[in-house]
C-alpha cells in the first residue's frame, strides 16, 4: 500500500485561503499567499484595453515576445502576463498545481485587472495550455467582467481523442514512474519561425524536462478544455494554423463541433502552433487586435473565411 502511495501522479495545488488576493509590485499574491510573478506592457498612450495573456506548458509569461508586446503597445492596449504555478518563476517549477488551481487562479486575475480597468474593456489571450485554461475558466467560472476570450490553438487534445496504447501507457506510468522526466526535444516542430525557437529552447525559465505526472495533469486539463467548449459563451476569437504538430486537427475539430456559432474561428495556412511568433505572426497579431476592436467585422487576413467547414473536414 506504502508503495502504490508512493507511485502515484503528485500535484502541488493551492493551500488555504490566508489573505486577501491583490497585485502587489511585480507579483499577482493568491488567496493563500502564492506570488506569481507578473510582466506588464504599458502602452506610450493612454491604453484602450487590457489583454491578459496566459501562457502554454513549460513556457512562462514572455511567451508572446518577442515581437507582440510592442505591437498591442502601438495599438494602446496594455498587456498583462504572468507565470503560473509550477513554471517560469512561479513556485514549484516542473510540479503541476492542478486544473482547479490554475483556473481559480486566472478567474481571480481577471476580478484584480478588472478592479483596476473597470472603464477599459478587458481580453484573455491563452495560448496552448493557456488557452485550455482560459476556455475552461470561462465556460465554468460565471460570470467573470471579461469582454472577449482569444484562443491561440488551444490544448484540447484529451485522451478522449487518443488511441487506446495511448492511454495506457500514460496511465501505466503515471502510477509507476510519474517523477520521471521526459525531454520531447526535436520531436515536433512548433514554429517556423527558427531563431524564436532556438532563443526560447535556450532560456532558462523554459522546462526542458517534464515529470510523468505533469503530462498525466496537462492531459487531464486538455480533456477538462474538450467538454467545456460547449458552455463557453463569452465572445471568442479561435485560432489555429493548419502546420500545427502540437495540437492535432483531429482535436480541434472535435472541440470546434462542440463550440457554439457565435465563436470566430480562423484558420492560417501558414501557421504553426506558436502563431503569434511564427514568421507570419504579424498577420496574427493584426487580426487579433482587429477583432478586439470590432468582433463582428471580418479579419484583414480572410483567415475566418469558411473556416469552420475547413477545420471539420476530415
Amino acid at each position: 500500500m506504502l508503495l502504490g502511495t508512493a507511485c502515484t501522479p503528485y500535484m502541488e495545488g493551492a493551500k488555504a485561503v490566508t489573505q486577501v488576493p491583490d497585485l502587489v509590485g511585480d507579483d499577482f499574491v493568491t488567496a493563500d499567499g502564492t506570488k506569481l510573478p507578473l510582466h506588464v506592457w504599458e502602452p506610450d498612450e493612454p491604453a484602450q484595453a487590457v489583454l491578459i495573456g496566459v501562457h502554454g506548458f513549460n513556457d512562462y509569461g514572455n511567451f508572446l515576445m518577442p515581437g507582440m508586446p510592442a505591437f498591442l503597445q502601438k495599438n494602446r492596449i496594455k498587456l498583462i502576463t504572468y507565470d503560473q504555478r509550477g513554471f517560469g518563476k512561479g513556485p514549484h517549477p516542473g510540479i503541476w498545481a492542478g486544473t482547479q488551481t490554475m483556473t481559480n487562479d486566472l478567474a481571480m486575475l481577471i476580478h484584480l485587472v478588472h478592479a483596476r480597468h473597470e472603464n477599459l474593456p478587458l481580453f484573455v489571450l491563452g495560448e496552448s495550455m493557456g488557452g485550455a485554461v482560459a476556455l475552461t475558466t470561462l465556460a465554468k467560472i460565471k460570470p467573470l467582467p471579461v469582454d472577449g476570450l482569444i484562443l491561440s490553438a488551444p490544448a484540447v487534445w484529451g485522451p478522449s481523442t487518443w488511441p487506446w496504447y495511448q492511454k495506457a501507457a500514460l496511465y501505466t506510468m503515471s502510477y509507476t514512474l510519474p517523477w520521471l522526466k521526459l525531454s520531447g526535444g526535436g520531436i515536433v516542430q512548433p514554429t517556423d519561425n527558427i531563431e524564436t525557437w532556438k532563443n526560447w529552447s535556450h532560456d532558462p525559465l523554459v522546462i526542458k524536462s517534464t515529470r510523468v505526472d505533469a503530462l498525466w495533469g496537462v492531459s487531464w486539463l486538455m480533456e477538462d478544455a474538450l467538454n467545456a467548449a460547449s458552455d463557453l459563451k463569452v465572445p471568442t476569437l479561435m485560432l489555429y494554423g493548419e502546420k500545427d504538430q502540437v495540437i492535432p486537427k483531429k482535436a480541434t475539430a472535435a472541440m470546434v463541433a462542440r463550440l457554439s456559432d457565435n465563436v470566430r474561428l480562423s484558420l492560417y495556412k501558414e501557421g504553426w502552433h506558436w502563431l503569434p511568433r511564427d514568421k507570419s505572426a504579424p498577420v496574427v497579431w493584426q487580426d487579433i487586435v482587429h477583432w478586439m476592436q470590432n468582433k463582428d467585422a471580418p479579419l484583414p487576413s480572410g483567415a475566418d473565411q469558411e473556416a469552420r467547414k475547413r477545420l471539420l473536414e476530415k
